[in-house]
């Protein structure tokens, strides 16, 4: 939790493969909430799995060419927690956001606000795992980050839609 406010970094976690299992564990029960008549458990699921898929492929890489690859599983215990945490605070503001946006009229640029800003949110804390987690630059960092992100939203939407 504290790397979401930017207080931590990776080497702080312990290297466990448990803690990876117990936080992707969570983060796919808290799935079940992501749920719609749209969009089923299974496609979130594929959608959850993908993403972790590309960060590792993303932090084996980066680690690998550092020379730093024994912080994989910190580093990987990270990114599944941030995503958990990020998850859980956007999925009750989000709802809210809707719900207050129905009664006052304003739908379309409040929720754009919330997804941007929890988009912008995750990129911040992205980007720090990554700036810490290789030793890099703060630029080089979020460049990865947003690269990241626009992968995955076109490889998402490219699969799943």
């Amino acid at each position: 939790a504290s790397m979401c406010l930017f207080l931590s970094s990776p080497d702080r976690l312990p290297a466990n493969p448990y803690c990876i299992l117990l936080s992707l564990f969570a983060y796919m029960l808290l799935g079940l909430f992501l749920v719609e008549p749209e969009r089923t458990y299974l496609t979130i699921s594929a959608e959850i799995l993908l993403e972790l898929a590309m960060l590792g492929m993303i932090t084996y890489l980066g680690l690998r060419m550092k020379k730093t690859l024994p912080r994989f599983q910190q580093t990987l215990s990270a990114l599944i927690g941030i995503n958990l945490i990020i998850t859980a605070v956007s999925l009750p503001a989000y709802h809210y956001a809707v719900s207050f946006a129905a009664d006052s009229g304003r739908a379309v640029s409040l929720l754009f606000s919330v997804r941007l800003l929890i988009a912008i949110w995750y990129l911040a804390v992205l980007s720090l795992i990554f700036k810490r987690a290789f030793a890099i630059s703060t630029q080089l960092s979020a460049v990865i980050s947003f690269v990241f992100f626009f992968n995955y939203l076109i490889v998402a939407v490219w699969m799943f839609q």
